[in-house]
């Protein structure tokens, strides 16, 4: 008779027994290995354990991110860039936009400034390096209602003596020119007799191109420790314009110029200045004139 054979466990026994190894309870003792003495016990489970070990894993990665966020141990992580870090590349980027202006500009300075030295630029500009929404029409220059009241008034005075008492004939002489300002901006100094002050002073605008207020020729180009670059013209009728502190002269001796074409740019160059500006002289028979007389300079 053939022996019978046992039933084969089911998948839910198997899980039970499973389960119940999971709990089954087992003893970590520590004894001292000379004299046998239990100095420490802990009734322990599989399940126990596990939980134990998952639970410590989580606390260390808790602990090492912690770690990662809070400390400057991120710095070390490629790729890593922190907020300092960031602000100094923002603040890297803008310094480079501005650098690439300004040389985008002194490029501009220096083929605008080549364009005047060598003639190529047109005379009736007032400034030479300012955009060309900036630059004077044909309306700017043409003179102002200021311009003809001023030498109607001059035209109807009998007389005007000069500092020592020059003919009335000689001023209206002078009253029938048409000057072209030279520069247009604020005067700070007037002229002066008694005070040595032979011209006037007039701000403006920096690289600002200063213009010929006649038609003439060049007879001085220069430079002088009081004065900076000193430009000189002589005009018709025993006429002479001064131009000093420029910062650049853009005709030499013996230069034609033409009334309204740049012949300097303003500067603060010489020992007597105290900033950019312009001063202007005009000499009638070797003796000084006020400007203000014939021209309007705002």
């Amino acid at each position: 008779m053939a022996a019978s054979r046992a039933p084969s466990p089911s998948v839910k026994d198997r899980k039970g027994r499973w389960f119940r190894k999971l709990k089954d309870r087992y003893r970590l003792l520590l004894i001292n290995d000379s004299t046998f003495e239990e100095r420490f016990s802990m009734r322990l489970n599989r399940l126990n354990v596990l939980l134990l070990a998952t639970f410590a894993f989580v606390l260390y990665g808790a602990f090492v991110t912690a770690v990662i966020v809070f400390t400057p141990l991120k710095r070390l992580i490629p790729g890593y860039a922190d907020q300092e870090t960031k602000r100094n590349a923002y603040r890297s980027l803008v310094l480079a936009d501005s650098l690439e202006l300004k040389v985008r500009q002194r490029d501009l300075y220096i083929k605008n400034l080549r364009s005047v030295l060598s003639g190529d630029a047109k005379a009736d500009s007032t400034n030479l390096f300012a955009p060309l929404s900036e630059r004077p029409g044909a309306e700017d220059l043409a003179p102002s209602e200021a311009d003809g009241l001023l030498r109607a008034r001059i035209a109807r005075e009998e007389a005007y003596s000069l500092n020592e008492g020059r003919a009335a004939a000689d001023r209206r002489e002078l009253a029938g020119i048409f000057f072209f300002p030279p520069l247009r901006g604020i005067i700070t100094t007037t002229f002066d007799r008694r005070q040595d002050h032979f011209g006037i002073d007039i701000v403006t605008k920096a690289d600002a191109a200063v213009k010929a207020c006649l038609a003439g020729t060049v007879t001085l180009a220069s430079w002088t420790t009081d004065a900076g670059h000193v430009l000189h013209v002589q005009h018709a009728n025993d006429l002479v314009s001064i131009y000093k502190h420029n910062s650049v002269l853009l005709k030499k001796v013996g230069d034609k110029v033409k009334a309204g074409e740049a012949i300097a740019i303003v500067g603060d160059s010489g020992e007597l200045t105290t900033g950019p500006h312009l001063h202007f002289e005009l000499w009638l028979n070797g003796e000084p004139v006020d400007p203000q007389a014939y021209m309007v300079f705002q």
